[in-house]
């Protein structure tokens, strides 16, 4: 009997804007871990949940709570984001985003590397060419 690894991992190296900028996704069933440095650790970590969608406008809201690190609120709003796309379409998963680095890369690329690295549909946008980890 073959056992498959209930979480699907991804990962690759950027060179965004000069900086060598690495990206990390866990895929579980329930939640995902997403992993952004340039410094190769885990620095701020933050949690982003999807509440109840409102069902008089359809609008979901999210909850976003910092675990460690300070406050940031550039990286909260990140973190959105990033749960916003996550939950675009079912099935619906809690967001866990592990944030350390020197320079914030524009939210866009961002956003664009973790679809490529398989978060939720591609939409086809331009992200820098890989460098070797």
């Amino acid at each position: 009997m073959t056992s498959q690894c209930p979480v699907k991992v991804r990962q690759a190296a950027f060179l965004i804007e000069g900086s060598r900028t690495e990206f990390l996704v866990a895929d579980y069933k329930s939640d995902c871990f997403v992993q952004i440095t340039q410094v190769g650790k885990v620095g701020k970590l933050i949690k982003a949940v999807r509440d109840k969608p409102d069902h008089l406008d359809g609008y979901s809201t999210y909850t976003i709570t910092s675990l460690l690190g300070a406050d940031d609120e550039k990286i909260d709003v990140l973190a959105r984001q990033i749960v916003e796309e996550l939950n675009s379409k079912p099935p619906y998963k809690s967001l866990l985003l592990g944030y350390s680095c020197k320079k914030l890369p524009p939210f866009s690329t961002i956003l664009s590397v973790l679809r490529d690295l398989g978060l939720k549909s591609n939409a086809g946008n331009a992200i820098p060419p890989p460098i070797s980890m």
